[in-house]
């Protein structure tokens, strides 16, 4: 038999996962995950994560931060010489580790929490007026890193691939 979504096996155990989607963990669990993971300079390898995640590739790891970072969530640290110079591709763009890090908006979208007036605010809405916050939403998550991290947020909190 087969492991359920959230990755048990039919006896109860975990099993490992070869790939990483939205519905496994939201992008704000992934970036507590990934804070969790950290050293003291704020940066966690891919592989810590994917161990973490109980991933049996890092890539699935890795690439769910690079959306991060194309986002603006997360950031990938630089590759160095000897001398802390930042080293270069042939090219021109810049080397990376396998190390990544937060933003401040990705530490925004991980701890940001809604203060208590405002929860209290939005449970008394009724359905109606929840359509109307929703039509709000929607048209301040049209463009940018938030639309992008919002419309994921949203997926997530639906179970919508």
């Amino acid at each position: 038999m087969g492991a359920d979504a959230g990755g048990r096996g039919a006896g109860g155990g975990t099993v490992a996962r070869e790939h990483l989607t939205i519905l496994d963990f939201s992008d704000r669990e992934f970036l507590l995950l990934l804070d969790d993971v950290c050293d003291g300079d704020g940066y966690a390898d891919s592989l810590q994560l994917a161990d973490r995640l109980d991933l049996t590739k890092r890539h699935s790891a890795s690439q769910r931060l690079s959306w991060l970072s194309r986002w603006g969530a997360v950031e990938r640290e630089h590759k160095r010489d000897a001398s802390g110079n930042i080293v270069y591709h042939q090219d021109g763009r810049p080397m990376h580790t396998q190390r990544w890090r937060m933003t401040d908006f990705g530490r925004a979208i991980a701890y940001g929490k809604l203060k208590a007036g405002q929860r209290k605010s939005l449970e008394g809405l009724d359905d109606t007026q929840l359509i109307e916050v929703t039509r709000y939403i929607s048209q301040r998550t049209r463009e940018g890193s938030f639309a992008h991290m919002a419309k994921r947020e949203w997926r997530y909190g639906h179970g919508i691939r």
